[in-house]
C-alpha cells in the first residue's frame, strides 16, 4: 500500500507540474504573438525562453508519464528524448543569461547602438545551437545496455570531467555572468543623476527619465526573480550529477525530486511575467477573459440547440 501511495503521489505531481507549465507558457506565446512583441528584443528572447520549457516539458514529463507504466522505448529513451529534453535545458538557461547581458547593455549604455532584431534572430540562433553542441559528447556515449539507457564512457575520469564541465557551463558561468550584470544594472541606476526641475523641457526630460527608469527597474526584477529561481531550482540537478560521478551516491527520491524542480523551474517562469509585469499581467487577464467569454456563449448556444523516470544531463 505504501508502494502504491508512492506511486500515485509521484504521477499526480508529474501531471500538476506538466499541464501548469504547458497552459503557462502556451500563454505566453499567445500573448507575445499578439502583441507583435516578437518585433521587440526583450520578446525574441521571451520566445525562446518559452519555447525551450515547453520543449523540456513536452518530451520530457509524457515519457516520465508512460515510465509510470512501464511502456517506454529504451532506443527512444537514450536518444532523441535525452538530446531534445537536454538541449531544451541548456537553451533555457543560455535564454535567461542572455536577458541579463541584453538588459545591461541596454540600460548602462542608452547612447550605444541598440541591438537590432536580426542580430537578436542570429544570438538566438546561436544560443540554439551551442545548447545541442553541448549535448554531443552525451550522445555520442550513451547505449542500451541490459541495464537500460546508460553512459559508456572510455574512463570513470572522462565522465567526471564531462559533468564537472557542465556544472560549470550550465549553472557556474550562468551565475558569475547574471549577477555581474545584476549588480553592475544596480549600482547605475543607484548613480543615475536627478535632472534639476527648472524648466519644462528638463521636466519631461526627467518625466522620461523617471518612465524609462521605472521600466528598467521591473524588467530587471522580472528577469532577477526568473534568474532566482534558476540557481535554486537547477542547483540539485548539478549538485546529484556531482553525487553520482564523484562519490557514487545515488537514490530513486533524489532522482524524482530534481527532475520535478527541473520541470517546476520550467513552468513558473511564465507565472513570474504574469505577476511581476504589468503588461503581460493585464493580457493574461484579458485573454483569460476572452476564453471564458467564449465558453460561456458556447455553452448557451448548445443549450438551446437541439439535443445532439527520465533523467537528463541537466
Amino acid at each position: 500500500m505504501e508502494k502504491d501511495s508512492k506511486w500515485w503521489i509521484e504521477f499526480v505531481i508529474i501531471i500538476i507540474v506538466f499541464v501548469i507549465g504547458f497552459i503557462g507558457n502556451i500563454f505566453v506565446l499567445i500573448i507575445v504573438h499578439e502583441k507583435n512583441a516578437t518585433k521587440t528584443i526583450h520578446g525574441i528572447f521571451v520566445t525562446s525562453l518559452a519555447i525551450a520549457d515547453l520543449v523540456l516539458l513536452c518530451f520530457d514529463s509524457p515519457v516520465s508519464i508512460l515510465d509510470k507504466f512501464d511502456i517506454t522505448s529504451e532506443v527512444f529513451r537514450c536518444t532523441v528524448h535525452m538530446a531534445i529534453v537536454t538541449t531544451g535545458y541548456n537553451a533555457g538557461l543560455f535564454t535567461i543569461t542572455s536577458m541579463a547581458v541584453h538588459r545591461y547593455h541596454i540600460v548602462t549604455h542608452p547612447w550605444r547602438p541598440k541591438l537590432k532584431r536580426r542580430g537578436a534572430i542570429i544570438w538566438v540562433s546561436l544560443i540554439w545551437l551551442a545548447a545541442f553542441i553541448l549535448v554531443i559528447p552525451l550522445i555520442a556515449v550513451t547505449k542500451v545496455t541490459e541495464n537500460g539507457c546508460e553512459e559508456v564512457w572510455p574512463t570513470l575520469g572522462h565522465r567526471q570531467a564531462y559533468t564537472a564541465s557542465l556544472m560549470t557551463i550550465q549553472y557556474i558561468i550562468p551565475l558569475l555572468i547574471t549577477a555581474i550584470c545584476y549588480i553592475r544594472i544596480w549600482l547605475f541606476l543607484k548613480r543615475r543623476p536627478v535632472f534639476p526641475t527648472s524648466s519644462d523641457l528638463t521636466s519631461a526630460r526627467q518625466a522620461s527619465g523617471e518612465e524609462n527608469t521605472r521600466e528598467s527597474i521591473t524588467i530587471l526584477k522580472t528577469v532577477a526573480v526568473i534568474v532566482l529561481l534558476f540557481l535554486v531550482l537547477l542547483l540539485p540537478t548539478q549538485v546529484a550529477w556531482m553525487l553520482l560521478d564523484f562519490r557514487n551516491v545515488s537514490s530513486d527520491e533524489l532522482w524524482f525530486a530534481t527532475e520535478i524542480l527541473t520541470r517546476l523551474h520550467s513552468c513558473l517562469n511564465p507565472v513570474v511575467y504574469g505577476v511581476m509585469n504589468k503588461q503581460y499581467r493585464r493580457s493574461y487577464v484579458a485573454f483569460v477573459s476572452r476564453m471564458f467569454c467564449c465558453s460561456r456563449s458556447r455553452s448557451s448556444s448548445f443549450e438551446l440547440a437541439p439535443p445532439q523516470q527520465n533523467i537528463t544531463r541537466g
